[in-house]
C-alpha cells in the first residue's frame, strides 16, 4: 500500500511536477462487487487536482471513511504534498515533503520523504522516514470501528 503510494508519488511528479492526493486501502471486499475477497487485496486512488480547502478535504475524507466500511478495509493510507518543518542536519528546516499517514490496527503512523531536484533537472522523492510526533489533522479514525 505504501509501495503503490510512493509509485504514484513518483509518476505524479513526473507528469505535474506536484504529488497529487491519493487514498490506499487493504481491503477484504471486493470493489465492483462487494463480495468477500479470498485474500486481502490492494486498492489505491489517486485525486486529478490538489484539494482546495479543508471543507474539501474534510469531504474527501468522508468519501475515504465510507469506501474503508464498504469493502471492510483494515488499513487505510492517505498520501500527498506538504510544505513541512522537518529536522535535518539537528536544525528545523522548511521543506516540500511527500506525506503518508498510514491507519491500522496498530494505530496512526506518518511518514515523509523530502521532494527535491534530480541531476536530471527534474524532481524525486528523498528516502520514506517515519516521523514520530507528527500532528494528525484528521479529526476521526478512517477505519470502521477504530477509535
Amino acid at each position: 500500500m505504501v509501495k503503490q503510494a510512493e509509485e504514484h508519488a513518483r509518476a505524479s511528479l513526473e507528469r505535474t511536477g506536484r504529488v497529487l492526493p491519493g487514498a490506499y486501502m487493504l481491503v477484504r471486499r471486493n470493489p465492483q462487487t462487494g463480495a468477500p475477497l479470498q485474500h486481502p487485496t490492494a486498492i489505491g486512488t489517486e485525486l486529478d487536482e490538489p484539494l482546495k480547502s479543508r471543507a474539501a478535504y474534510e469531504e474527501w475524507l468522508s468519501t475515504v471513511r465510507q469506501e474503508a466500511l464498504r469493502l471492510d478495509a483494515f488499513a487505510v493510507a492517505l498520501a500527498g504534498e506538504a510544505q513541512a518543518e522537518i529536522e535535518e542536519h539537528g536544525r528545523v528546516v522548511s521543506r516540500r515533503v511527500f506525506f503518508v499517514r498510514v491507519e491500522d490496527s496498530d494505530g496512526v503512523h506518518h511518514m515523509h520523504a523530502v521532494i527535491e531536484p534530480d541531476a536530471y533537472g527534474g524532481l524525486k522523492l528523498g528516502t520514506l522516514l517515519l516521523t514520530p510526533g507528527a500532528a494528525d489533522d484528521v479529526l476521526a479514525p478512517l477505519l470502521p470501528g477504530a477509535a
